[in-house]
């Protein structure tokens, strides 16, 4: 054939003019698989196909394959899913699995913890080797600039899109060219997102790697995607009602996962490796205003929980790590509430009263107020005595006394506690007058927390046309703030309105609209409520099925949940109603229309 002897820059024969020659044959055809998207000659017309991980039920099929003992195991999926579904991937640890008598989960906490040297030395071998051509080629040893970007890139799990690189890569100079020589190299995958710019990510495999490799590991890579997190979170800090707070949510729910995998990981040595105890107050700062998106968004506990791991130890000095350690307890308070954990919410909120009035300065007596008004909720869970509720809102509001949003925030809370109370001429009189000096203030989750609390005062005192007005002003200000979280509070308000006016068609259509968002935001306790009170409308419409299926299932929420007083009756209320739709009886016990 008249081979070409040029040789390339790895050692091997120019692949180029053999390619053409053979595709010059007419009988012959060709097929070429390429870890690169450069394609081997520029004069053959190619059909392209890209090779990317396969779909999950196929890359499990390999891995049952090769260890059918596997097939039942409940972490198989999540070891997929870290592998990135790599055929070549699975093939290997499927192997590893039959080779070491491994179970699943071994396997899974072995490759979270050290990546491919989980494997034995021959598997890990020619895992590497494959990786390693790609990574080690000319094309990314020459080109700084892709090397810089690929160790940012390994260090975000769910990737990122262009316009968020100029976040985390502020310091490559070139990120298109840089860009361009990954793809080439098929070091990175492109997937476009739906109403987002195309997302560039590494390949989980790739990732663990790439951790083992000096050059795409050190010390200053590691802190230059710290200090980019950090400083993207504080961009994009606010709350419900500030102008920026849809857009801000929208974006971190990009990088929700990387965030999290990079603070999650931090750990006090690391800060001193990192060189950052100057500027650790940033990191923290960061930390909790994470935590305080996923309160507005999905209530966690967990970046909270790694503040209060962190900060005692952190080289800080004890007075900052004390107020950092409040702030995450009055934040953790807040979340437990959401999540129908009463009893911790009571003690996280506890102890933020306690640091911050122990700190002492008027600040902190200002935020140790505040802890007492969250607290008044907490205790509202657990039914303590009203007068109890009301004389804790008192107390804050002698803390807040100097700060305007916090004595308009307190007068809300004094309306919700007269409203606990039942005293509802008394609430409705103080949540007007909470709602005006929020107002004053442009405190828009008060005047949505106040117009809550009005709804459910008219309701119980039998002002139905004034419940529905306040309630439809309610949602529309709680849309208005952008956070899901007073968006499911105003329809569970605006549902048990219709549902006392008979109306049970609009309240099944809010009902519906309040699962959703309660399932997004992860609230059981929440969603429960929306069935219960679903079964209702649908046994009052005379719809049986609709009405079992819906009690049927709140019941199974409450019994799944912590227990308490409320929790018990709720349960025994569905299992009761579920027995009288069994016999034919469609005289129901109502539900708590406004008590939570």
């Amino acid at each position: 054939m008249g081979l070409p002897e040029t040789v390339t820059d790895g050692g091997r024969l120019s692949t180029e003019g053999i390619i053409n020659k053979l595709a010059a044959i007419p009988h012959v055809s060709i097929l070429v698989t390429i870890r690169s998207n450069t394609l081997p000659s520029d004069t053959i017309t190619w059909d392209l196909i890209p090779l990317e991980g396969v779909g999950y039920e196929d890359a499990r099929a390999i891995f049952i394959s090769i260890c059918p003992a596997a097939a039942d195991h409940p972490s198989l999926n999540e070891l997929l899913e870290v592998l990135g579904y790599m055929p070549y991937a699975v093939t290997l640890m499927a192997k590893q699995a039959v080779n070491s008598f491994a179970q699943v989960d071994g396997l899974l906490a072995e490759w979270k913890r050290i990546g491919t040297n989980s494997l034995s030395q021959d598997l890990k071998e020619k895992m590497n080797r494959s990786i390693g051509l790609s990574v080690d080629s000319r094309a990314i040893s020459s080109d700084p600039d892709a090397q810089c970007l690929l160790a940012i890139l390994a260090k975000l799990p769910s990737g990122t899109n262009l316009d968020h690189l100029k976040w985390w890569a502020k310091r490559v100079d070139r990120v298109t060219s840089a860009i361009g020589t990954l793809n080439n190299t098929a070091l990175i995958t492109q997937r476009q997102e739906e109403d987002s710019s195309p997302m560039f990510y590494v390949l989980p495999v790739v990732q663990s790697y790439l951790h083992e490799q000096p050059l795409y590991n050190s010390p200053t890579t590691r802190r230059l995607v710290l200090q980019a997190c950090c400083a993207f979170l504080q961009d994009h800090k606010s709350e419900p009602g500030d102008p920026d707070f849809k857009a801000h949510v929208k974006e971190l729910d990009i990088e929700k996962t990387n965030i999290q995998t990079i603070l999650h990981s931090l750990k006090p040595e690391s800060l001193l490796e990192l060189g950052l105890v100057e500027s650790v107050t940033n990191v923290f700062d960061a930390m909790l205003t994470f935590g305080w998106y996923q309160f507005w968004t999905r209530p966690s506990t967990e970046t909270l929980d790694h503040i209060l791991r962190l900060a005692p130890s952190s080289n800080i000095g004890e007075e900052k790590a004390l107020r950092y350690t409040a702030e995450a307890h009055i934040c953790l308070g807040r979340v437990y509430i959401r999540l129908a954990q009463c009893e911790e919410s009571y003690d996280a909120l506890e102890k933020a009263r306690r640091e911050f009035l122990k700190l002492g300065t008027p600040s902190d007596r200002i935020r140790a107020g505040h802890a007492a008004l969250y607290l008044s909720d907490a205790w509202c869970y657990r039914q303590r005595p009203g007068s109890e509720v009301e004389g804790i809102v008192r107390e804050a509001q002698e803390d807040l006394k100097d700060d305007p949003r916090g004595t308009a925030r307190a007068l809300m809370y004094l309306g919700e506690a007269l409203w606990y109370r039942r005293r509802f001429d008394d609430a409705l009189q103080t949540l007007q007058r909470a709602k005006e000096a929020s107002e004053k203030c442009g405190c828009r989750v008060e005047i949505v927390e106040c117009l809550l609390y009005m709804t459910r005062s008219y309701a119980l005192k039998g002002a139905l046309e004034d419940c529905l007005k306040t309630g439809k002003e309610l949602l529309q200000a709680a849309r208005s703030s952008g956070a899901n979280e007073l968006i499911s509070d105003a329809l569970v308000g605006l549902s048990r309105c219709y549902i006392r006016m008979k109306r049970y068609d609009d309240a099944l259509v809010t009902l519906k609209e309040s699962r959703i968002i309660h399932d997004k935001l992860g609230y059981p306790k929440l969603v429960a409520i929306d069935l219960e009170l679903s079964g209702y409308a649908y046994a009052k419409k005379g719809d049986r099925l609709g009405a079992t299926i819906a009690y049927d299932a709140a019941k199974r929420k409450y019994d799944d949940m912590e227990e308490t007083d409320q929790t018990r009756e709720s349960s025994r209320d569905c299992e009761e109603n579920l027995r009288k739709l069994e016999q034919g009886d469609m005289g129901l016990k109502a539900p708590y229309l406004y008590d939570e």
